[in-house]
């Protein structure tokens, strides 16, 4: 990665500030960050569809769930998987409709070639959904194998595009995607919900 190439950022309502706080970090490091609000179930569709700029790297700022506990999931959906809070039109009137993506269904929303995802929702690191992506036709994959609070989910991403800019700042050192999640992860070793939790996962593993 180098200097003004581009990342590509997807949130909903209840993850536009972490969408907003790791764009302007991302701008800051001269990257160039799309940033897309998904109101409707049709944002995320076409958005996980490709339908986005050209860019290697995708963040999906979402909630996350693991089979037997609560959150923010789509009802009687209680199984390990990533969701987004939006809505849609039912006989005209505008109504929740959560877009809950579980390892069974990744193939048929995603469209995401060359691509690492980089998703910030809480146990959305677990290994079916990391191979779900791969199999998708993702290069890289990085998820939170446990629950991690949103100060640390903004600071691993942003870490993360940090190390992977260290030779922009000296020219003899390279970070490959696997060693930027491994230096963005140690920034909290102590934290049950810190930054330790997020897992990178790739083509070649």
């Amino acid at each position: 990665m180098n200097m003004f190439d581009s990342v590509v950022i997807a949130c909903e309502q209840t993850t536009l500030d972490i969408a907003m706080a790791i764009r302007s970090s991302l701008e800051l490091f001269r990257l160039n960050a799309y940033l897309h609000f998904c109101v409707q179930r049709k944002n995320v569709i076409d958005f996980l569809a490709g339908k986005i700029p050209d860019a290697e790297y995708v963040v999906l700022c979402c909630r996350g769930n693991h089979a037997g506990e609560s959150g923010w999931i789509a009802p009687g959906e209680d199984q390990l998987g990533m969701n987004f809070g939006v809505a849609d039109q039912v006989n005209g009137e505008w109504k929740p409709a959560p877009l809950f993506l579980r390892p069974d269904n990744i193939a048929e929303y995603v469209r995401l070639p060359g691509r690492t995802v980089i998703s910030n929702g809480c146990n959305t690191g677990h290994e079916p959904l990391a191979k779900a992506f791969l199999a998708a036709g993702c290069k890289g994959y990085i998820g939170a194998v446990g629950s991690v609070d949103q100060d640390s989910t903004a600071l691993f991403t942003i870490a993360f595009f940090y190390h992977l800019l260290c030779h922009e700042r000296d020219s003899s050192l390279r970070c490959s995607d696997e060693q930027a999640a491994e230096r963005a992860a140690s920034l909290d070793r102590e934290s049950k919900e810190g930054t330790k939790v997020f897992r990178y996962y790739g083509t070649e593993d």
